[in-house]
């Protein structure tokens, strides 16, 4: 079976039952799905995700 993975671009967590779909991607929590817009931290506890302090690259969800 393969794994769908977040569609953050930092995000190394699979999506599962708990995903958040957004502009047709996949996300593995909200935070995620926000790009981090507010510094949140990724739902998974071991993946640092939302820590970088860096922007995440969501070129792809931008709306043409």
């Amino acid at each position: 079976m393969n794994e769908q993975r977040c569609a953050c671009s930092q995000c190394s967590c699979t999506v599962d039952a708990n995903a958040k779909a957004q502009d047709g991607n996949a996300y593995c929590c909200k935070a995620c799905a926000n790009g981090h817009r507010n510094g949140e931290h990724c739902r998974m506890p071991d993946c640092d995700c939302g820590s970088t302090g860096q922007p995440h690259d969501d070129e792809s969800n931008r709306a043409i």
